[in-house]
């Protein structure tokens, strides 16, 4: 009888070594979550933990030093379900975490094994093809074990027909990380109106019991603010070739920026725009008959996770721990020894090869873990035994994206970032000497930036509604927040933007007068 968790072992063992070298490791993103938490138990959790120089500033005053944190994009909720986590020490809280997630994700993963009647020697597998997401999860006390869990307990307990429980789970997954929300997409095409009430349920419970204790400003400011930059891919700056993502890739290949991205292809933001927009469409119309396979239910939702992790504007190694959904399904079906042997190297090179080897590579070239997660995709839908009506597919992607690129006026952009190669973030400046002083933080580091910045007359002028005015005339015209707008010989103006950037995470920009 026990023979048959022997498989199962060197994962076990796997996630053991790496939860020890977690100890010693440096806190790395775990760090968001816990002061997150530790700010809330303070009483002192509010909007500004959206700003990260007002986020370490806080830290700071709990006592702790050399810290360079980011509670963005994470929701207000997170901060409750890590509060009991606070209440420890940091490396204690980070080591009884990962014993957590380390024993619900295998757990799920042995009862996805057993649901399924897959063979167990294929776990085997999971250890070799998925080494660095789980590295990485626990180095980092990241929450995607968790939410593998989540997600995958919500799932087997759909396959039952248990509504509630479901419904639980995936609440609880979309009150974390937002982006299961888009397996309610899938519900609608499977015409489960009683799963979706439930989830309504619990999700709007939840999130009661989240602005008990955060307060409904601090929703209010997520949803209105931080939601729609994470969304547009704005986490920290403007250009992030390690997203690995379809939007970065596109963003890169279409939207020129004289600083962050000066080797754009073309400078045709709007086709960015509607090419995005296509592609979002395209996936979702195509998970539309994915969802009516009624023979194969697991591909389906496995379709959708694969779904999740494409329409994200940012990707990351320990995301690629969800990817085991879809090896399941694989591994379970009837195809081909050959076609497996082929999945399997795709989803080894996808999770292990080094991003440094991809990054270091001119454009397009630098976006290749990209292009063989897409490969996935493709070689996975082709294995749809389910009648799709490409026609269809291509008029619901096109009429958009004809009607984008008509009717979309380009964004108008009157300034550009200052300086080259700039630190993460600049939270203040200053003239003095003929030298520009830009107090920054890059990483742990806290640090001046000077550059030599030759002026006569340096005036400091106030923002209208979070928008620079000169002359009462109006300057700026985006929505991103903007600090200390000063005016140089008459000639131009520099202020603190975080514009394309994540929020709060302030550069230099400038506006040239005429």
């Amino acid at each position: 009888m026990i023979l048959k968790y022997y498989p199962f072992l060197p994962l076990l063992l796997l996630c053991g070594f790496y939860g020890y070298q977690a100890i010693d490791f440096p806190i790395h993103d775990f760090t968001n979550y816990y002061f997150g938490g530790k700010l809330l138990s303070e009483g002192t959790f509010n909007t500004q933990v959206y700003f990260p120089y007002q986020f370490n500033k806080a830290i700071s005053g709990l006592g702790y030093q050399n810290i360079f944190a980011n509670y963005a994009p994470n929701t207000p909720f997170l901060a409750l379900f890590f509060l009991p986590f606070s209440l420890l020490s940091i490396v204690v809280s980070k080591l009884v975490f990962n014993c957590i997630s380390i024993g619900l994700f295998a757990t799920s993963i042995y009862r996805l094994f057993s649901f399924y009647r897959i063979n167990p020697k294929l776990a085997l597998l999971i250890p070799i093809l998925f080494l660095v997401p789980i590295k990485n999860n626990l180095l980092f006390g990241q929450v995607y074990f968790l939410l593998f869990f989540l997600l995958a307990e919500g799932w087997l307990a759909y396959e039952k027909e248990n509504c509630k429980a479901m419904a639980f789970f995936w609440s609880l997954a979309i009150l974390l990380k937002v982006f299961p929300l888009l397996l309610l997409v899938f519900l609608l095409f499977k015409k489960q109106g009683k799963a979706l009430l439930y989830i309504f349920g619990f999700c709007f419970s939840l999130l009661g019991i989240s602005i008990f204790f955060t307060g409904i400003d601090c929703w209010k400011f997520y949803l209105a603010e931080v939601l729609p930059k994470a969304s547009d891919g704005e986490i920290a700056t403007a250009f992030e070739p390690n997203y690995q993502s379809v939007f970065m890739f596109l963003k890169q290949l279409l939207v020129f920026d004289l600083i962050e991205n000066p080797k754009a292809f073309f400078n045709y933001p709007v086709l960015f725009s509607a090419l995005m927009l296509a592609f979002k469409i395209g996936i979702l119309t195509l998970g539309f008959f994915v969802s009516k396979w009624r023979y194969n239910v697991f591909f389906a939702f496995s379709f959708w996770v694969l779904a999740m992790i494409l329409l994200s504007p940012y990707g990351s190694t320990y995301t690629f721990i969800l990817l085991l959904f879809p090896f399941l399904v694989l591994m379970k079906s009837d195809i081909s020894n050959i076609k497996k042997l082929t999945f399997c190297a795709l989803l080894f090179l996808i999770s292990n090869v080094p991003l440094s080897l991809f990054i270091s590579n001119d454009f397009p070239f630098s976006y290749l873990r990209l292009f063989l997660l897409l490969l996935f995709f493709v070689l996975f839908v082709m294995e749809l035994e389910q009648k799709i009506n490409w026609k269809l597919i291509v008029a619901a992607t096109l009429l958009p994206m004809i009607l984008v690129l008509i009717f979309k006026k380009e964004e108008k952009v009157t300034s550009h970032i200052m300086l080259p190669d700039a630190p993460i973030l600049i939270y203040n400046y200053k003239i003095a000497n003929d030298n520009l002083v830009a107090e920054c933080k890059d990483g742990n580091r806290r640090n001046g930036e000077v550059m030599p910045f030759d002026c006569n007359e340096v005036k400091l002028l106030s923002l209208k509604n979070n928008q620079v005015f000169y002359k009462n005339r109006q300057l700026t015209f985006d929505n991103s927040n903007k600090l200390k707008p000063m005016l140089i010989d008459h000639k131009a103006i520099l202020y603190l933007s975080d514009y394309g950037r994540g929020i709060g995470f302030y550069t230099i920009r400038i506006i040239r007068l005429k």
